[in-house]
């Protein structure tokens, strides 16, 4: 009877080990992957999504200033051109 325990007993260790080696290459395939994955990425020139982000923002804000700088020139276009009638104007009545 002690025989078969022992027979038993060392076969479970055995399965338990070969259990435990195939999880083991499981994770090593896994990580092979990832890695191989990771240096196709890094080799492809992706952008991070943080970074689209910061570029999409500062984007949106340049785009805000062009459009007060535009707004800007009109205005003074319009100033310039209020000044220069009004200078004509009063040096018509001059004459």
């Amino acid at each position: 009877m002690k025989n078969r325990s022992t027979i038993f007993s060392d076969l479970s260790k055995m399965a338990q080990g070969a259990a435990s080696l195939a999880d083991e290459m499981r994770l090593e395939v896994k990580n092979i992957i990832n890695a191989r994955d990771q240096r196709k990425q890094n080799e492809s020139n992706l952008v991070t999504y943080e970074d689209f982000e910061a570029l999409t923002t500062r984007l949106e804000s340049l785009i805000s200033r062009i459009e007060l700088l535009e707004i800007t020139i009109e205005k003074s276009k319009t100033v310039k051109k209020q000044k220069s009638t009004v200078s004509k104007k009063i040096s018509k009545r001059k004459n």
